[in-house]
């Protein structure tokens, strides 16, 4: 798959074609000032021993360009340091912990439920289920000859955007 849809998909790429990263652009909060927007980032997945899998996901603000505000903050050795501290608390990065544990999906749709739902699966039964189909169906432009952890991220790229419709970022 090519780099640069790779990147429309919200990988990050290296110059090397290495996949280095998830970030994606979120829907936008009328708090945030013009030309500022919201991303997130996966920072980190982890698989507990009964391989229920955890994702530990970062909310950053960047500006038109790109830049990250907190970074770009802290740097300013030029703002008063109320100003500094003000502007700092606005664009603190924000972590946001997901667990496939104690989560369920309807088996047909996928959309999440509660347990409660008839025939509802745990979340870690259904990505374990997943084929290639469910991805396509999802919008995701795959053939089946991608290495198999490029549609592990793009499947984690989801979940994002998922996250992100139902409001959870």
């Amino acid at each position: 798959m090519e780099s640069t849809i790779l990147k429309q998909l919200g990988l990050v790429v290296s110059e090397t074609g290495a996949i280095t990263g998830i970030d994606l652009p979120i829907s936008p909060t009328p708090l945030l000032a013009a030309g500022m927007q919201r991303r997130v980032r996966l920072k980190r997945l982890t698989f507990d021993a009964d391989l229920e899998i955890t994702a530990l996901f970062e909310m950053r603000v960047v500006d038109d360009e790109g830049r990250d505000l907190f970074e770009l903050y802290s740097q300013d050795a030029t703002l008063p340091p109320f100003v500094a501290r003000e502007r700092l608390a606005r664009v603190q990065p924000i972590e946001i912990p997901r667990s496939t544990r104690d989560s369920f999906r309807d088996p047909v749709t996928g959309q999440l439920v509660t347990s409660e739902v008839l025939n509802s699966t745990s979340e870690l039964h259904f990505f374990q289920n997943m084929a290639l189909g469910h991805l396509q169906a999802q919008g995701l432009p795959l053939t089946g000859s991608e290495p198999y952890l490029v549609v592990v991220y793009l499947m984690l790229a989801n979940i994002i955007r998922e996250k992100d419709a139902l409001g959870e970022f």
